[in-house]
């Protein structure tokens, strides 16, 4: 980190030096020497190519507004007599400017690119890693459960019993963050089908009825009618929006509501899931799709990781931002892919 900010500062004070010492050449030549001025007016460019390079368009920008700054001064101070010129050198401020902020943008999307293409490679080896973790953790699990339920049935004492209870409970624990590692680990291959998003939605309502009531929260809905049918892997999204209206559900205190509302919004269906509870910390907001990241106690930290990696396989998009009152809304976004009736 150390190390970091140090090299950052080089390269700061390297930029500055370069465009104050190129000044300095400008300033200390006699304005009739035109070529030799020409040739000072483009070395401008070096530092401004740095500044884009290394951070960016805000590196782009402020390098070539500095040399604004110290450059504009001696355009400003030259005779008529050579307004010719003048006229190019302030040309020319417009052209660094600009100069620095198409190549600060152009470096910021290559960075974004290489940041993402890392991204890649990183979930590949960990989602092939855990694959290996998962099937090697199976079995053993399985053959665990199996021989504690056995031993509970030949055992009478209570206190005895109860504890080999908490035990299944365990292995039942470790076998859904299994199994949630293989759902995360292997490859997506949708089997679209013809449906409207509505019938999904009421279907997933009526299943997370039950445990609306064990937790005293209420679902409602708000789903636009005449929905266009689309296509979409039922039991992928319908895995994607019930782990969503689950985690609303626990969110939110007993006696509030969560809300379930949809849109067809131009080329998109949208819908919206929106909970009652006390939000999502600041340290996390940003992190929170981010495989093994969880706001629960008891979270395997890849039910919402999974959950992006279907409504991206779909073309779509979530995100997540607070309610002004209270709680936060998921927001799923899937591109119609059919737009007739059936």
């Amino acid at each position: 980190m150390i190390s970091s900010t140090r090299n950052k500062a080089a390269r700061i004070s390297a930029i500055a030096l370069l465009v104050i010492c190129i000044t300095i050449l400008y300033y200390r030549t006699d304005h009739f020497h035109i070529t030799i001025h020409i040739l000072f007016r483009e070395m401008y460019f070096l530092p401004i190519f740095l500044g884009g390079f290394w951070f960016g368009m805000y590196g782009g920008v402020g390098t070539s507004l500095f040399v604004t700054l110290l450059y504009l001064p001696y355009v400003l101070a030259l005779p008529e007599g050579i307004s010719g010129h003048n006229f190019g050198n302030v040309t020319q401020i417009i052209i660094f400017n600009v100069f620095g902020l198409f190549l600060g943008l152009l470096r910021e999307r290559e960075l974004r690119r290489q940041q993402q293409l890392r991204e890649t490679e990183s979930l590949a080896a960990m989602g092939k890693a855990i694959s290996c973790i998962a099937h090697d953790m199976k079995t053993p699990l399985m053959a665990i459960g199996g021989f504690v339920q056995q031993v509970k049935r030949k055992i009478t004492d209570d206190a005895l019993a109860r504890k080999l209870d908490f035990t299944f409970e365990q292995v039942q624990r470790l076998e859904v963050l299994v199994g949630d590692m293989l759902a995360f680990a292997k490859p997506l291959n949708l089997q679209y089908q013809q449906g409207r998003i509505n019938h999904l939605l009421e279907e997933i309502v009526m299943i997370s009825g039950e445990k609306a009531a064990r937790h005293g929260v209420t679902i409602r809905t708000e789903l636009q009618e005449n929905m266009a049918v689309t296509e979409y892997d039922k039991n992928r999204l319908h895995q994607a929006l019930l782990n969503l209206v689950n985690n609303a559900l626990e969110a939110s205190p007993k006696g509030s509501e969560v809300i379930i509302r949809n849109q067809h919004l131009g080329s998109d269906i949208i819908v919206e899931i929106s909970d009652s509870g006390s939000g999502i910390s600041e340290d996390l907001f940003d992190d929170i799709f981010t495989p093994f990241v969880t706001t629960k106690k008891e979270g395997t930290g890849l039910g919402l990781s999974i959950v992006k990696k279907i409504i991206d396989a779909h073309g779509g998009s979530i995100n997540v931002t607070e309610n002004s009152d209270k709680g936060v809304t998921f927001r799923i976004t899937v591109p119609v892919k059919l737009h007739k009736d059936i």
